[in-house]
C-alpha cells in the first residue's frame, strides 16, 4: 500500500506539477486571481524562507474596469522604504513606494485605472498606459535607494515625471527583493454604464 501511494505521489510531482506553466495563476471563484512572489539568486531561482529569502503574494482582479489587487511581501527588512513595481506589457512603472513594518512586512490593497510611475524615476519615466484591453503583468518590490524627499536629481526640470515626489531611503540601493513566480493575465474592461 505505502508503495502504490509512494509511487502515485512521485508519478503526480514529476508528470503533474513539473508540468506547470510558469505563466499559470491560480484562480478562485470569486474572480480572483493570485501569483507569487519570491526572492531570486543570481540564477533568477527562488531563495526559499527558510534561507532567510523574502516572498509574497498577489490577489488581483483578472479583469474590470481598474487592475484591483493585495498585495502581502514577508521577510523584508523591517522600516524599510521599497518600491512596487509594476511591468505592463513591455514598460516598467513604479507605482508607490511603501514603508515594511516591524516585522518586514508589506500590506497593499489598491486599484489601479491606469497603469503610471507614481514615485520618482528620474529618467527611467515611462508614458501613463491604460489598464483597457489585454496585459501581461508582472509584480516587483524593490529596495527604494531614492532620496527621503524632493524629487530625483537625475530628470531634468520639466520633462515627464521630473515632480514626481521621492520618499525613498536615501541610501542608492535598488535591489529587486520580490520577483514574480507568474505573470498575471489582465483584460481592462469597460465599466457598466
Amino acid at each position: 500500500m505505502r508503495i502504490v501511494a509512494l509511487s502515485a505521489a512521485l508519478f503526480w510531482f514529476i508528470f503533474v506539477r513539473s508540468s506547470y506553466d510558469p505563466t499559470e495563476t491560480v484562480q478562485s471563484g470569486n474572480g480572483m486571481s493570485r501569483v507569487t512572489l519570491a526572492q531570486k539568486d543570481a540564477a533568477f531561482r527562488p531563495v526559499p524562507r527558510a534561507a532567510g529569502g523574502a516572498t509574497g503574494v498577489v490577489w488581483y482582479a483578472h479583469s474590470g474596469p481598474a487592475l484591483q489587487f493585495t498585495l502581502r511581501a514577508y521577510g523584508l527588512q523591517p522600516l524599510r522604504r521599497y518600491l512596487l513595481e509594476i511591468q505592463a506589457d513591455d514598460a516598467i512603472y513604479s507605482v508607490a513606494s511603501h514603508t515594511s513594518d516591524a516585522h518586514g512586512e508589506l500590506a497593499l490593497d489598491t486599484a489601479l485605472t491606469t497603469f503610471q510611475e507614481g514615485a520618482c524615476v528620474g529618467a527611467n519615466y515611462d508614458a501613463p498606459r491604460s489598464v483597457q484591453g489585454p496585459h501581461r503583468v508582472k509584480f516587483w518590490i524593490k529596495r527604494d535607494g531614492n532620496p527621503t524627499s524632493g524629487v530625483s536629481p537625475s530628470a531634468k526640470a520639466g520633462t515627464p515625471g521630473a515632480a514626481l515626489p521621492c520618499r525613498g531611503n536615501g541610501d542608492g540601493n535598488y535591489d529587486y527583493m520580490l520577483m514574480e513566480n507568474e505573470i498575471a493575465d489582465f483584460t481592462g474592461k469597460s465599466s457598466a454604464p
